[in-house]
């Protein structure tokens, strides 16, 4: 469970670093821009499906009361999240980034920062869980 959670926000982090990569330039590369936004939109999708239906329930039979309440949160956030994701995209038409290249990538950048921020306080909580859970699991001897 943990190298694929590992996977999915290694994916999504090259696909952020992808995306800033064509911020960087004067002018907007609609044909690379539209396929890199929309594997980001598949890759997290993908990664909170894998949260909800796998990571979550798992940690939740094995963290602590602390630990679940900050993993209340984090789902709560997550809801949230994939709002503003949803209300970005639908703003940031292929028409409007092509008439505001500087304001998308103003707005990009910010949206970037926060999926970054996230990924990284999913890490903080569940990374552990998993790895402690796993070692219990490797520590076990098995009958002969």
């Amino acid at each position: 469970m943990l190298a694929e959670l590992r996977q999915h926000h290694e994916a999504i982090g090259r696909l952020l670093s992808a995306l800033e990569a064509l911020c960087m330039d004067s002018q907007p590369d609609m044909a690379k821009l539209s396929v890199v936004r929309l594997e980001l939109t598949r890759a997290s999708r993908a990664r909170s499906a894998y949260l909800n239906l796998v990571i979550y329930p798992y940690v939740e039979r094995i963290c602590t009361a602390e630990q679940r309440i900050a993993l209340e949160r984090l789902k709560s956030e997550g809801i949230l999240m994939l709002v503003r994701a949803g209300d970005h995209v639908r703003h940031w038409t292929s028409r409007q980034i092509a008439a505001d290249w500087r304001g998308y990538c103003s707005a990009s950048a910010a949206a970037r920062q926060t999926m970054r921020d996230r990924m990284k306080r999913e890490a903080e909580l569940i990374y552990p869980l998993l790895r402690d859970e796993d070692s219990r699991h490797q520590s076990v001897p098995t009958a002969k």
